[in-house]
């Protein structure tokens, strides 16, 4: 049986909420009930089970209007739906799950393993990025950021700041997204390539709808820019990659690496 504990006043800013359930200060709701796995796990489910929490909206919203979410977000709504670090939280933790899923459950062999005869600094850098995901998302956000900054920045509608949202909200959501179908494609062993290009057509194509519609330009416009872009970021991927290779060579003439 669930024991309960009398509450007097609000934890989180001490106010008087002896005759209410939710404290009229902070909006903090009222806990009587001490921590139980049972109670627990009615809270998880509570948070995110509900039909019509704020969880499952986002995932809605950000899936059939995305330019939605985003503008209230960048405007200064916040209750309509998952605040942008929860949301980015929990995409964290799924893309942190799926690495682990990856190698431990699924014996795949990672991107750098499949690197002979690349550089050092290469393979290095690509094991880093799958070993550390979180790492990953903070180098990559604010580099799509100067990306899409520059090639929208005809238009004038919001900061490098402002895209930086854009990006989180684009990466967590594609993460949270495809996290089932990611783990199902697991399971296809030696087609794991073949699915890689099928996850990549849908965050382009994700991408494409996002920008359309918080531009409110043209799908051709997008496309084109979209393109301008992709080459952009290769330019510079392949920049540092001969960068990295070059440095590698220095490195082991004098000796600094075996």
């Amino acid at each position: 049986m669930d024991k309960t504990v009398t509450i007097n006043n609000c934890k989180n800013c001490g106010d008087n909420i002896k005759d209410v359930n939710f404290c009229s200060n902070c909006g903090a709701k009222k806990i009587t009930k001490r921590i139980t796995f049972k109670n627990l796990l009615t809270e998880i489910s509570e948070v995110y089970l509900n039909v019509d929490n704020t969880f499952i909206k986002t995932i809605r919203d950000l899936t059939i209007k995305p330019h939605i979410v985003i503008d209230d977000y960048i405007n200064g709504v916040r209750k309509k739906h998952l605040n942008l670090p929860s949301y980015f939280l929990l995409s964290l933790t799924l893309s942190t799950i799926l690495t682990f899923l990856k190698e431990k459950a699924f014996n795949i062999a990672s991107e750098s393993e499949k690197l002979d005869d690349q550089s050092e600094a290469l393979k290095f850098f690509i094991e880093v990025m799958e070993k550390y995901p979180t790492l990953g998302y903070f180098l990559f956000i604010p580099f799509y950021s100067l990306i899409s900054r520059f090639i929208f920045r005809k238009y004038r509608k919001y900061n490098f700041t402002e895209h930086i949202v854009i990006n989180t909200y684009l990466i967590a959501h594609l993460t949270i997204l495809t996290f089932i179908p990611y783990i199902i494609s697991f399971g296809f062993g030696d087609y794991i390539e073949e699915s890689s290009f099928v996850f990549l057509a849908i965050q382009a194509i994700y991408a494409t709808f996002l920008f359309k519609n918080l531009y409110n330009i043209s799908y051709i416009r997008v496309i084109i820019r979209g393109f301008i872009g992709l080459l952009l970021a290769l330019l510079i991927i392949i920049g540092l990659v001969v960068v990295m290779a070059l440095s590698t060579k220095f490195l082991k003439e004098y000796g600094f690496l075996n």
